[in-house]
């Protein structure tokens, strides 16, 4: 009688176990996001708050290993160094276009990020569902974006503006901590949570104004981001032949 109780209890924890290991199945999806940025350092000095949308690519494998693909547009609307075109305004501080006229300039903050990532999610209300932790590596670029509205400013054409606005680029790295919910009944999938990222990068232009030439030297760039992203799986649960979304 104690061998039969144990065989049929052996044989439930083996069912248990077998439809556990049936429900850890990899998700793919895709996530539109949007992150909020608070720049430090050197990206303090040039930039206020800017934000970073983009798209993600991402995998959740059976051992809840995380892997992603992303990349973003940054933009931002306020530049700290409003002197960079001093030299080119007249003694009430306008710029003129070639017409005469008082040409209306307008600086802003622009980019772009991507990333490679490679994380865990520690499952808390079910597989699919707990904290995620990530960190990556990419490649960010910046610069000081001057738009020239309705007129034509020769002294500000495509060629001269690059010994304004600064380019640099390089390599990136960051870590994500948040929460990911992939519902299995509501629909509602999304992820929450704080990022900061470090982009160790150069100044591309060959001239620079502001200085006669070359910028040399490290830049230290860092942000700390509140980041969203709302997650479209496109994976297909073999339990349940059906996509869900």
């Amino acid at each position: 009688m104690k061998v039969s109780s144990l065989l049929l209890l052996l044989l439930f924890t083996l069912q248990l176990s077998a439809q556990s290991e049936e429900d850890k199945e990899k998700v793919i999806f895709i996530s539109p996001f949007y992150e909020l940025q608070f720049p430090f350092a050197d990206m303090k000095a040039d930039f206020g708050v800017n934000s970073d949308l983009g798209l993600e690519l991402s995998l959740l494998n059976t051992n809840n290993i995380y892997f992603s693909l992303s990349g973003s547009f940054l933009f931002g609307s306020q530049v700290k160094d409003t002197t960079i075109l001093n030299h080119l305004m007249d003694d009430n501080y306008n710029i003129i276009d070639q017409n005469g006229q008082i040409a209306e300039i307008i600086l802003s903050e622009r980019g772009f990020n991507t990333k490679l990532k490679l994380g865990y999610l520690y499952p808390i209300v079910h597989n699919n569902s707990g904290i995620l932790a990530y960190s990556s590596l990419g490649f960010h670029q910046h610069k000081t974006r001057i738009d020239v509205k309705n007129a034509t400013v020769p002294q500000l054409n495509t060629e001269s503006k690059k010994m304004y606005d600064q380019l640099a680029s390089g390599l990136s790295t960051s870590g994500f901590l948040g929460y990911l919910n992939i519902s299995k009944n509501s629909g509602i999938h999304f992820y929450a949570g704080v990022e900061l990222t470090r982009a160790f990068i150069y100044n591309q232009r060959s001239y620079n104004y502001t200085v006669g030439g070359p910028i040399e030297g490290l830049r230290n760039d860092s942000f700390l981001g509140l980041k969203f992203g709302w997650i479209v799986p496109i994976s297909k649960r073999s339990t349940k032949e059906f996509y869900y979304f």
